[in-house]
């Protein structure tokens, strides 16, 4: 889908600069208890969505003691915490670079970063840089500037046979391969790629959302669903003389994220943590009983976005739809296309099929594109003209992006609110996701990149699972 760069329009929803100070993790799942203390038996202070920000004001063990972004404090599990690598955005250039209030060029210059300089790094939004500056979050352009991590940082590979390339690129010839669970120092970032540090002393390139930042692994979406054969009490160990946390009724559905001697680590729709006998739990499928209406994008006489390289967006859609078809019907649903080959339909009828086939949830697949090859990202969009109700379509957009966003080497590009027609022609919540931007020459050969759609479908899979699940 191409869209217009109008520099007033981009600003959306953006607070004002934040104080820093702590160290900065996300939440790895969604709806997670934030406990008043450093035990699963203490009362809950707050639920937590996935990726949500939060400052790390110290630790125990296996306890992060936290600071919400709303000032809630509380303690979590470092277990649902994902830590990034400690990182800095460097002015590699001559030139001096300007630090901006907001991520456009038209926003208040606040500082300049002057050559060689560098700035910690916190996140990227709207193919800027959000960074440090005097104690005080703001942001500076991507395209000027380069990310440089500290020495021995780490990631580690989550899958075997992962290609290490001479350059940031699929196109890069291959110079080595690890295998899951393996460790390098990685020293940059760029273009969604991670810049290794080699044993033989030399460097390589590896795709960034093929690795983890923490050794729990938790980031694999390794997770299964299950539903309580009886009333069941929840305990604070795999084992009977563990402390009873809670109980739960028969019919309860749960999330399993662990699994020890017959016990399984739970967390329920409420965000409560512990353990259960699993001969007491039955594996169901989350999206059972469901109808999902996916929508490829364009089509026929209408191409879409023309990419970087001059591939056609109604192309890739629909690789990416016909993947996310096949995964959500594992998970249980019931699943439709708007078009199932290369033909034209109307934004308002593809809208429409869903209130006639009386799905549940309708998600607009599309590829973004803009006169200015330097953006980049994942954005997900919603409409309020209908829906003035989040329960409709905003809280389906923001349960798919928190869930994509965590991907590494997927940068934030936000949640809009927008007038589509093929969202504004339903009476069915709706969501539009915009995957990449394929006017970007880097970010189009990741889009096209087999295992790069796949790991992204999983995401968008997980992100609709919990939009039912809450």
């Amino acid at each position: 889908m191409k869209k217009i760069l109008l520099l007033a329009s981009i600003i959306l929803a953006l607070s004002m600069p934040e104080a820093l100070g702590d160290e900065i993790g996300y939440t790895n799942i969604s709806n997670i208890a934030l406990y008043k203390s450093d035990n699963y038996t203490s009362n809950v202070v707050d639920t937590l969505k996935i990726n949500s920000r939060i400052s790390i004001v110290k630790e125990s063990k296996d306890w992060y003691n936290v600071k919400t972004q709303d000032g809630k404090t509380g303690w979590i599990e470092k277990y649902f915490v994902t830590v990034p690598a400690d990182k800095y955005v460097k002015n590699n250039t001559e030139h001096m670079i300007n630090i901006r209030t907001a991520p456009t060029t038209t926003s208040k210059q606040v500082g300049q970063l002057s050559p060689g300089e560098k700035a910690k790094y916190i996140d990227t939004y709207h193919s800027w840089h959000i960074i440090e500056y005097k104690g005080t979050e703001y942001y500076i352009a991507s395209w000027l500037t380069d990310i440089e991590y500290d020495e021995s940082e780490n990631v580690y590979f989550l899958y075997d046979n992962i290609n290490i390339r001479d350059t940031d690129s699929v196109s890069g010839n291959v110079v080595a391969q690890g295998n899951k669970y393996d460790s390098f120092e990685v020293c940059g970032e760029k273009s969604g790629w991670l810049k290794l540090k080699l044993p033989d002393g030399q460097s390589g390139y590896v795709a960034a959302w093929l690795t983890s930042y923490n050794m729990n692994y938790y980031s694999e979406g390794t997770v299964s669903y299950k539903k309580t054969t009886d009333d069941l009490n929840i305990r604070t160990g795999p084992s009977t003389k563990d402390k009873k946390v809670l109980s739960i009724k028969k019919g309860s559905s749960v999330t399993v994220v662990d699994t020890e001697n017959g016990w399984d680590k739970i967390v329920d729709k409420k965000g409560n943590v512990g353990w259960c006998n699993n001969s007491y739990l039955k594996e169901v499928l989350p999206l059972s009983g469901k109808k999902i209406l996916l929508d490829p994008g364009h089509g026929g006489k209408d191409p879409g976005s023309i990419s970087f390289t001059g591939k056609f967006e109604k192309y890739v859609n629909m690789d990416v739809a016909l993947m996310l078809k096949e995964k959500l019907e594992n998970l249980g649903a019931t699943v439709y296309l708007t078009r199932n080959g290369d033909t034209y339909i109307k934004n308002s009828e593809r809208g429409r099929m869903a209130d006639k086939l009386g799905c549940d949830i309708l998600l607009s697949i599309h590829h973004n594109s803009l006169n200015n090859s330097d953006y980049f990202g994942l954005s997900t969009y919603y409409n309020t003209k209908n829906f003035k109700d989040k329960k409709y379509g905003y809280n389906l957009a923001e349960s798919i992006y928190l869930n994509a966003v965590t991907v590494n080497g997927v940068y934030r590009d936000g949640i809009l609110d927008r007038n589509y027609e093929v969202l504004r022609e339903t009476k069915t919540p709706a969501a539009l996701i915009e995957i990449g931007f394929m006017s970007n020459p880097k970010e189009e050969m990741n889009i096209h990149n087999s295992s790069f759609q796949n790991i992204v479908v999983e995401k968008i899979a997980a992100g609709i699972t919990d939009y039912f699940n809450n």
